[in-house]
């Protein structure tokens, strides 16, 4: 990004295109950040990481902007259906609320592509993929998906890439062995520990087990039903597959796409570098 900044910077954090964006408005986003659920887990202001902070908080704000100016340039229809929100101005996850019973939380879930594709959701594997900056956009901002979505509308992937997908990741296909055991509910292999496990995954339907020793037991448990693990054929979530890889290249177009257009056309002003810029004095990697 260009670093020749106009007149009057100290008002002003970034020239994106021909639109200003002002200190205020980062000031005002910034404070809603530090406002939202999230608060606790932010670095102190006045800190180099709280001064970084700010800095990546101004590329989500520029990488937004861009997004709408680019939606309307080519027209592109918005997302009414779907509420709006910009990243820090809300939790973007709620909070896992911890489990009394000894059985492990976060269990393995069923084959959830349709899920997955059907929401904007910012996860770490799709910040590994584009980086934290268009991911967090993507997540939180109607207008970069629609432009994500035209930078592939005529790209679609193979039937090879699919198949090959399908095979090197069966295991989100798979629904492990579910075991129903009062009193914990429905319990699959790894979610709890030791004699409990044992127990448990050598009975039989409808046989009652214990007591056996675990935490806060001991436990007399009851395997009420058991469910055999099962595989979704390839030709049932063939589409769902597809769909996937081509939202995954959309998000990898996106991210290539605003490389570009930051670097030619995005002015930033003192204190508003990209964190990871090495002549910024907080930059936390030199070599």
């Amino acid at each position: 990004m260009r670093r020749d900044v106009p007149a009057r910077e100290a008002e002003i954090a970034a020239l994106v295109g021909e639109r200003v964006m002002t200190v205020a408005e980062v000031d005002h986003r910034l404070r809603l950040l530090r406002s939202g659920p999230l608060a606790a887990r932010l670095p102190a202001p006045g800190t180099a990481e709280g001064r970084n902070l700010r800095r990546w908080l101004v590329q989500v704000m520029v990488a937004e902007i861009l997004a709408g100016q680019e939606a309307a340039r080519l027209g592109l229809p918005s997302e009414p259906s779907e509420p709006s929100e910009p990243f820090g101005s809300t939790t973007l996850a709620p909070p896992i609320e911890p489990s009394a019973s000894p059985v492990r939380s976060g269990r393995p879930a069923p084959p959830r592509v349709a899920e997955d594709t059907a929401r904007a959701v910012l996860t770490l594997a799709g910040a590994l993929r584009t980086g934290g900056v268009a991911a967090a956009v993507l997540a939180t901002a109607p207008a970069a998906r629609a432009v994500c979505r035209a930078l592939t509308a005529e790209s679609t992937p193979s039937e090879e890439d699919a198949r090959d997908y399908y095979r090197r990741n069966l295991d989100r296909f798979t629904t492990p062995e579910t075991r129903w055991v009062r009193p914990f509910g429905p319990v699959r292999r790894g979610e709890m520990t030791g004699p409990l496990e044992d127990a448990v995954f050598a009975a039989r339907e409808g046989e009652t087990v214990g007591p056996v020793g675990g935490p806060g037991g001991p436990w007399t448990l009851v395997v009420e039903r058991i469910e055999a693990a099962r595989r979704e054929p390839y030709e049932a979530v063939r589409a769902l597959v597809r769909a996937e890889l081509a939202e995954r290249e959309g998000e990898r177009a996106f991210a290539r796409w605003l490389d570009a257009r930051q670097a030619g056309c995005v002015r930033l002003t003192p204190g508003h570098e990209h964190p990871a810029d090495p002549a910024q004095p907080d930059a936390g990697h030199r070599h």
